[in-house]
């Protein structure tokens, strides 16, 4: 076996190893994002289906971290005002409401973003951490 061998070998296992380091700084932004998020829960079911993934191989690496619920958007930019009708019936109606009305004039909400705050603030840690990884 030649000392290129050995090399070849050690930077097969580093790739191995990358993917695996990878896949911790999915779970750390994941992790972040799902405690630091500011909105109010209602079901909890937005802050649960945060995830951190990641993927890779052959010198390619991806981390990624996305909301998991079709509303995720809304909750990271916010929605113009809009009108709200009723999809089957004929009227909405919610508990504390007076009586069903056929549409509501909904005002917007103002975006609570919690994805790119939270890849941004970990940005130089990630970096660090795979310059680190790689002897840099």
């Amino acid at each position: 076996m030649s000392i290129f061998d050995d090399i070849n070998q050690d930077i097969e296992r580093k790739k191995a190893g990358m993917l695996l380091l990878c896949n911790s700084l999915a779970m750390m932004l994941e992790a972040d994002a799902k405690s630091n998020a500011s909105w109010k829960d209602r079901t909890a079911h937005a802050r649960q289906s945060i995830k951190g993934t990641s993927k890779g191989g052959s010198g390619t690496y991806i981390i990624s971290l996305a909301h998991g619920v079709e509303y995720g958007a809304i909750l990271e930019e916010g929605s113009k005002p809009h009108v709200i009708t009723p999809k089957n019936g004929m009227a909405l109606y919610w508990r504390g409401a007076a009586h069903p009305v056929k549409k509501v004039n909904h005002p917007g909400t103002t975006g609570k973003p919690i994805i790119e705050p939270t890849v941004e603030k970990n940005f130089d840690r990630i970096k660090n951490n795979v310059e680190t990884y790689w002897g840099r």
